[in-house]
């Protein structure tokens, strides 16, 4: 028994190893990959430009890290086929260096001296893959990628003597943690190389396990300027799946009929009978349900709608600057642009909006009405740009974009040109600190300066603001077809108008969010609202599914006649928040005088500081919580009335814009007073 179990594992193992030597990938194969990463420094620098140090010389350092992407293999030839990869690697370790020193009292001693770094980058690896034998490939490529982080925190140590202290009267000095690296390279480019062993897991070999090794030799310096570049010698594991393809043998299955008591044998294609019923179904069944949303994220179902109305003022902060596209002095068309008859009948309080971005983007329009209402006042326009790359001390550049923004002003305004002076400069006098596609972003502006504060202070209107109970409907789409889907559409309708509308192509996503607070787009009316879910397959066939939700309305009318308790809402925002930092900058020093002054004694005040999504979230949940705290503080707010919350890596405004980003970089100031009868 023992040795007939011993031979049928011998088998097994014998027919499993020649098909893994027999195997050879002849179809296309998609997957993921995992790798871990054994990184190398090669160095031969001092210091970090602008950075103290006092270390001799960096000469190399190790860490390490980890690989994880997608790939898709297309094979060319019998040994031959392309591979494009595509995934986040992270390039972290450390340079250290010992120095032998000599300290006071003739003592021989030793520093130390470390750089921490940590690196990540995401980006393509396109390869091409040698069959050597059996199922060895030989890999052969290159990664090209942006970099995503890019800091270091250092320190110089005293080693020996144990009881030694620099002149700072402490062990350690130039000690600097979790900040940017100056200069860094946003791009890294390296040489891949590496095998790959195919292992199929099933008798198709439709599933393949490949072990694979990499050595990424990296080209592109760390820092521009500086001899420091980074290897990485990768091992890990790559899970393929392989598909058949279209054209393999067509299953059959015996029809048996009698015939005069003779059995009759006839073959019917499977594919025919896929067919035939595929022709005959009309399934297409649609369905929506709606629930609500607490401010907490509890679902509940949602029966009635409760919409309030309160008096509100709400205050928008200008940011004085206009930003370009790279390499361009054209005015982007994000920007409001109006014609001279519009120009005359604007109105900046007709577009003071929730969004603060919609309100934004009428800044010039804003500045063209005020300088007309103030003819006393004078601008200057200081145009600047990125100063790297075309834009590299492209002062021109600067000047044109100047003089775009005054063009628009003087012809669309009719503001004589002498009260607009142009200037130009490359980096802003205040330049974003990230050497980044968003820090350069940031730098390609005008700045807006004016001899009167009139001219760019916040917008401050008065409104009625509304607010629901629950505050998001949230609709649950079903749908059931046999055929693709190519539209959607749902709508909320309330007396023939529809007040809410998405829209899509394809599958309808399993549930869509009405958030009507933030968006300001409540139901102004009492009575049904309907909501209904229409969708169209790709046969032209359509169906629809529709619900309803009653809505009652507490408008600030009915409240005073049923003499029922009100209160006013009054929202305000700062801006222009350092990048990293928490401090109340000079421009917002007006606009903290003016919230202090609507605080009364009974006003209940939330204070909520944000940050956008750039550098680490940890960090940045603390700089929003910061934020608010510094505006509480300036404030001067206290007791149990008060609220201080912050939100890092916020998305309140689009993160892929220079002006979503400073906008989010914000403190919002929210004051709910009662009203007294």
């Amino acid at each position: 028994m023992k040795r007939t179990s011993i031979q049928f594992c011998l088998t097994v193992s014998c027919i499993l190893f020649c098909n893994v030597l027999a195997f050879s990938q002849t179809r296309p194969a998609y997957g993921v990959f995992g790798d871990y990463n054994l990184n190398m420094y090669k160095a031969d620098f001092r210091t970090f430009p602008n950075v103290p140090s006092c270390c001799p010389l960096y000469e190399d350092g190790s860490g390490g890290g980890f690989s994880i992407g997608l790939f898709y293999e297309l094979p060319l030839a019998e040994k031959l086929r392309l591979a494009l990869r595509a995934g986040y690697s992270t390039r972290g370790g450390v340079l250290l260096r010992e120095e032998n020193v000599v300290v006071s009292g003739n003592v021989p001693g030793v520093f130390e001296h470390s750089v921490d770094v940590s690196l990540a980058d995401i980006g393509i690896e396109p390869l091409a893959q040698y069959n050597l034998f059996g199922s060895l490939w030989l890999n052969l490529g290159a990664r090209v990628a942006y970099v995503t982080t890019q800091t270091f925190s250092q320190k110089e140590s005293i080693v020996s003597p144990s009881d030694g202290v620099f002149s700072n009267g402490s062990s350690t000095r130039n000690e600097i943690n979790d900040q940017p690296i100056p200069s860094s390279s946003a791009l890294f480019a390296g040489v891949l190389a590496g095998v790959s062993y195919d292992v199929p897991l099933n008798a198709n070999a439709t599933v393949i396990l490949a072990p694979e090794v990499f050595y990424c030799l990296g080209i592109t310096p760390v820092v521009s300027d500086l001899d420091w570049t980074t290897n990485s010698l990768r091992i890990g594991l790559a899970l393929k799946l392989s598909p058949q393809q279209p054209g393999s043998p067509i299953e059959r299955i015996e029809e048996k009929q009698n015939v005069d008591t003779l059995l009759v044998v006839r073959p019917v294609a499977v594919d025919s009978i896929a067919t035939e019923r595929d022709a005959t179904q009309t399934l297409l069944t649609v369905g929506v349900l709606a629930k609500g949303v607490e401010a907490n994220g509890e679902e509940k179902p949602t029966v009635t709608l409760r919409v309030e109305e309160f008096s509100s003022v709400l205050m928008t902060p200008l940011l004085n600057y206009v930003f370009f596209e790279e390499n361009s002095s054209t005015l982007p068309s994000r920007y409001r642009v109006l014609s001279t008859d519009e120009a005359n009948s604007f109105d900046e309080k007709g577009v003071n909006s929730i969004d603060r971005l919609s309100t934004y983007y009428h800044l010039l329009n804003i500045v063209g009405k005020r300088l007309r209402q103030n003819p006393s006042a004078t601008i200057t326009l200081v145009g600047c740009n990125a100063d790297v790359e075309m834009e590299r001390g492209n002062l021109a550049l600067s000047t044109r974009r100047a003089e775009s923004v005054k063009e628009y002003l003087v012809k669309i305004w009719g503001i004589a040109d002498v009260r607009i002076k142009t200037e130009s400069r490359n980096l802003p006098e205040k330049a974003a600190f990230s050497q980044s596609a968003e820090g350069y972003q940031e730098n390609r502006r005008v700045e807006i300066l004016t001899s009167s504060t009139e001219i760019t202070a916040p917008i401050i209107t008065k409104d009625t603001l509304r607010k629901a109970n629950p505050p998001i409907l949230r609709f649950y789409p079903r749908v059931e077809s046999d055929v693709p889907l190519s539209k959607w559409i749902l709508t909320a309708e309330q007396n023939g108008m529809i007040v809410k509308r998405f829209e899509g192509s394809g599958n309808v996503p399993s549930s869509l969010d009405w958030t009507m607070d933030q968006e300001g787009s409540h139901p102004r009316s009492e009575g049904s609202m309907v909501y209904s879910l229409l969708v169209t397959d790709t046969n032209n066939r359509t169906e629809t599914s529709s619900g309803m939700i009653a809505v009652e309305q507490n408008t600030i009318h009915r409240k005073k006649i049923e003499r029922r308790g009100d209160k006013e809402i009054n929202r305000y925002s700062l801006i222009l928040f350092e990048v990293r930092s928490s401090d109340i900058t000079s421009a917002n020093r007006p606009i903290i005088d003016l919230i202090r002054k609507n605080i009364a004694p009974n006003s209940t005040v939330s204070v909520a500081g944000y940050t956008d999504r750039l550098g680490d979230p940890k960090a940045n949940q603390t700089i929003a919580e910061g934020r608010a705290k510094a505006t509480a503080s300036a404030l001067r707010l206290q007791g149990d009335n008060v609220s201080i919350s912050g939100q890092g890596n916020a998305d309140t405004y689009n993160p892929d814009l220079p002006e979503g980003r400073l906008y989010t970089r914000t403190v919002d100031v929210v004051i709910e007073t009662p009203v007294k009868e």
